[in-house]
């Protein structure tokens, strides 16, 4: 009996049928990404009124590369903000315990 994780996963992206390696990922993790990914590139294709599909595919893929590398450096700002905080209160206490 094979695993369920690593049966391939059946997606449609722009019109065409992909069998996708999960990867580790569930069905329905595989299929919300393949969603998302759909949806990123009719969007764009509606927006500028593109045809070309490899085209379309690239600023897709782009677009998701810059939107993850914003999402990343929001983390950054909130784990550095964070830290921040820790370190304050580290302080705070440390003063309170030394009184």
């Amino acid at each position: 009996m094979t695993s369920l994780l690593s049966e391939d996963v059946r997606v449609r992206i722009f019109g065409k049928e992909y069998e996708i390696d999960p990867g580790g990922l569930t069905p329905l993790e595989v299929s919300t990404l393949a969603t998302y990914v759909d949806d990123k590139m009719r969007e764009i294709a509606d927006k500028l009124h593109l045809v070309d599909t490899q085209k379309i595919a690239v600023l897709a893929a782009l677009n998701i590369a810059f939107e993850l590398k914003q999402e990343n450096k929001s983390d950054e700002m909130i784990s550095e903000a964070a830290e921040k905080k820790i370190t304050d209160m580290l302080t705070l206490l440390g003063n309170a315990l030394n009184k």
